[in-house]
């Protein structure tokens, strides 16, 4: 199983489309979306950890969940921002098991903190302006070996995305 299961991985500043490209792909391709967020807001509701002990604590939980998700299905798509020193560590987790699809989702910082005002806090981590900044600033400075990479700064058009990573899937399969 392990050998044949994939995670696509969406990474990205806060307010870069990561959610709308996951549910996305998970509506047009058939992929199970699996969203970080809500599982580090009820880590935060639960944790008694701080700082980074709470981050590794949250990717813990995820990926646990990633393993669950990928027990029932071949591939599941996930999305970060990669800006917690936790990220690196779990993304060599799941590398050790998993197949690991990297996809860079990149918008202007203005774009994203625009995006990030007008969403519904109740499904996302409530941070501040500044907060976005920060996250965003450490966000853009991961450096992957990407296998493909989105700019949906425009935004990108859905067709354009489900095109580009479909083309990524069945490269990746044969």
């Amino acid at each position: 199983m392990a050998a044949a299961s994939t995670v696509l991985l969406l990474v990205g500043p806060k307010g870069s489309g990561k959610t709308f490209i996951g549910s996305l792909i998970g509506e047009r391709l058939g992929l199970p979306f699996l969203r970080a967020e809500p599982i580090f807001l009820e880590n935060l509701r639960s944790s008694r950890a701080t700082g980074p002990a709470r981050d590794a604590e949250g990717y813990a939980k995820v990926y646990a969940e990633v393993t669950r998700v990928l027990a029932r299905n071949p591939q599941v798509v996930l999305e970060s921002t990669g800006a917690s020193e936790a990220f690196f560590p779990f993304l060599g987790a799941l590398r050790v098991r998993y197949r690991v699809l990297l996809v860079s989702v990149r918008a202007p910082a203005e774009t994203c903190l625009a995006r990030v005002r007008t969403r519904d806090p109740a499904a996302h981590l409530d941070v501040s302006d500044a907060d976005v900044e920060a996250i965003n600033g450490r966000a853009a400075q991961v450096r992957l070996a990407w296998d493909l990479e989105i700019d949906n700064g425009g935004p990108a058009s859905p067709e354009a995305i489900v095109t580009a990573v479909r083309g990524l899937l069945h490269a990746r399969s044969a």
